[in-house]
């Protein structure tokens, strides 16, 4: 039997993802800082919850010395963990965009941190999400996530580059849109910020109507399942899976700034 620790555990992308491991001889320790984590998993033997705050250094520690207290092994991390802000960058206040880096990426940086020793012992192997905005030009009101993703990607290369000599795979996964929570979320921010915006009532508006046909588009969880599999499994996996990528991110990551600056002024 392996062992995967797996944050983020009660989002839609990572119970997909839990499912295969505990049907691929995996025993897993999911961690989320939402107590109905326990009630889902509280009847099978093969998956251990945690609740835990990924900010809170201490509440991760409680986790891997339960690890080492039961000597246990880890062979795979998976970092889902992460959420969404929408807004403009001079109306959001900056605590909101702290705790988003703070989770987005920090988060993955502790877990990966504190249970370094785990994976290079076994020689196993890390997936860290980024996104479809991983590698994408700036979104007026989006920015928010695609800084943290734009941060996963550098922070995901270093990393890959640093332990490739201990035996350690890194692999960076980047989901377009997918039906989980958080998508169903962007709608409510959106409806928020139309609210409350003094500056921006007329492009945000705009920018919800674009953002809710992209959202339309959005595949079940269980799409994301054959990306995992390669990733896990495969001996020589790729460095970066892309998966479900929209058509119009796909033509703007391609464009030149000036054209795309030109595009969003035409747009609003």
């Amino acid at each position: 039997m392996k062992y995967a620790l797996i944050s983020g555990a009660n989002g839609g992308l990572a119970e997909e993802v839990i499912n295969l491991l505990i049907n691929s001889d995996y025993k897993v320790f999911a961690l989320d800082k939402d107590p109905k984590l326990i009630d889902k998993y509280a009847n099978n033997e093969l998956v251990t919850p945690f609740i835990v705050d990924i900010t809170n250094d201490e509440e991760i520690i409680k986790v891997k010395d339960y690890l080492i207290n039961n000597n246990l092994t880890l062979d795979l991390i998976i970092n889902f963990a992460g959420i969404v802000i929408l807004g403009s960058t001079l109306e959001v206040n900056p605590s909101k965009a702290l705790t988003l880096m703070n989770i987005n990426l920090m988060g993955t940086y502790r877990i990966n941190y504190y249970f370094k020793d785990f994976i290079i012992k076994s020689k196993g192997r890390i997936i860290n999400l980024s996104s479809e905005y991983g590698d994408l030009c700036a979104i007026p009101f989006h920015s928010f996530y695609t800084m943290s993703k734009r941060a996963i990607e550098v922070y995901n290369d270093s990393l890959r580059g640093e332990v490739s000599s201990l035996g350690v795979k890194v692999i960076k996964i980047r989901p377009g849109s997918f039906k989980t929570n958080m998508q169903s979320n962007v709608e409510n921010q959106f409806n928020e910020l139309v609210r409350d915006t003094k500056l921006f009532k007329d492009p945000l508006m705009k920018m919800k109507v674009l953002m809710v046909k992209e959202l339309d588009k959005a595949k079940t969880t269980k799409k994301i399942v054959h990306t995992f599999k390669k990733a896990i499994f495969k001996k020589k996996p790729k460095r970066v899976y892309n998966v479900h990528r929209s058509i119009k991110m796909k033509i703007l990551s391609i464009l030149p700034e000036w054209m795309i600056d030109l595009i969003f002024k035409l747009y609003f």
